[in-house]
């Protein structure tokens, strides 16, 4: 794909330029987070269609490492629990990244997630159209380019932000992009986030017998917020 060549590309300068990029306002940073996050979803069906699924409002969880030593990539963990009417998964994302840019201004990664789908279920009361076909579980993972970026706005602590996974292979694609707003207040020696945003996961699963890619289309998207901790 297109976009997947052009992320390819973007990557690969990435790892080779990321190496003085590191600030050195911080030699060592971890960043905790937790957010809750008010979704809707759709799933593709047999006629191309889509179908609304109730979804609970869930959390996200994350944990980043970050360090000074320019050619380890700095490291994060983040975990999303999706449960809908006809599918649900654990989402735990393992990132890789390097700091592209990093000033008083901009911040960009780049780097690589390995996107784990754990305890999942799809078709969940094993009907498409007038087909009966049975639930059918999961526990895949994919690989996915990464990046981040973020954009102070000029005499005050509020950021513009975004965060985007995409991936592609055989039948199955995914993508999980955000982005809102933040507003960065620090504390002593910690630095407190507080975030607003939109997120969506847009997932075609190649996984299951009976389905293409585009009948096992998974949308879940929808505003969330909360707040981060940067040590």
């Amino acid at each position: 794909m297109n976009k997947l060549s052009l992320a390819t590309v973007v990557a690969s300068a990435a790892l080779v330029l990321a190496a003085p990029a590191h600030s050195t306002e911080k030699e060592f940073t971890t960043k905790v987070a937790i957010y809750a996050w008010f979704p809707d979803g759709k799933v593709g069906s047999k006629d191309g269609a889509v179908r609304d699924n109730d979804v609970d409002a869930s959390q996200a969880f994350s944990i980043a490492f970050e360090h000074p030593y320019p050619y380890i990539p700095n490291v994060k963990v983040r975990y999303t629990p999706v449960k809908a009417d006809r599918f649900e998964y654990d989402q735990i994302d393992y990132t890789g990244y390097y700091k592209l840019l990093d000033t008083n201004g901009l911040q960009f990664d780049v780097g690589l997630t390995l996107m784990q789908f754990a305890n999942g279920e799809f078709n969940k009361g094993g009907s498409v159209d007038s087909n009966k076909l049975a639930n059918q579980s999961f526990d895949e993972t994919a690989l996915n380019m990464y990046a981040d970026a973020s954009m102070h706005i000029p005499n005050t602590n509020f950021h513009i932000f975004g965060q985007y996974d995409f991936g592609s292979s055989s039948d199955t694609r995914t993508m999980d992009g955000q982005a809102g707003v933040k507003y960065i207040l620090p504390v002593d020696a910690v630095d407190v986030e507080f975030k607003v945003g939109y997120r969506v996961m847009d997932h075609e699963f190649g996984y299951f017998e009976g389905f293409d890619s585009d009948q096992a289309n998974v949308m879940v998207d929808g505003w969330f917020g909360g707040l981060s901790f940067d040590f």
